[in-house]
């Protein structure tokens, strides 16, 4: 059955979590959200890319990002892009919280909840 995201909400209190313990919010047809909570201080990821383009805002805290070889810091209330296909790392310089919305959709088929 296919659903439409605009009629698919998921209680943040139910949603499940990621392998790396982000939480799993909306997933649309075309986009996805998720949740990092509390990412502890001199969290890394090794430099990598993604198939999809991602859009992120920063709750709490701040990190430091290089996309394509550029580096540079975002705080609270800073948000960031990167681009499908572009290489990118970033370290977590204070305790962070951030949302992030992908584009396609990292997890493919849209939501599928019965828990409203």
């Amino acid at each position: 059955m296919e659903r439409h995201a605009e009629t698919v909400m998921v209680r943040g209190e139910h949603a499940p979590r990621g392998g790396r313990g982000e939480k799993l919010l909306v997933n649309g047809k075309h986009m996805a959200m998720r949740l990092w909570e509390h990412e502890a201080v001199g969290t890394k990821t090794p430099e990598h890319s993604n198939p999809y383009e991602y859009v992120a805002y920063v709750v709490e805290g701040s990190l430091r990002i290089t996309i394509d070889n550029h580096s540079f810091e975002v705080r609270r209330g800073d948000s960031y892009c990167v681009p499908a296909d572009t290489t990118y790392t970033f370290e977590v310089l204070e305790s962070a919280t951030v949302v992030e919305a992908t584009s396609p959709s990292d997890r493919g088929a849209v939501t599928q909840t019965d828990r409203v």
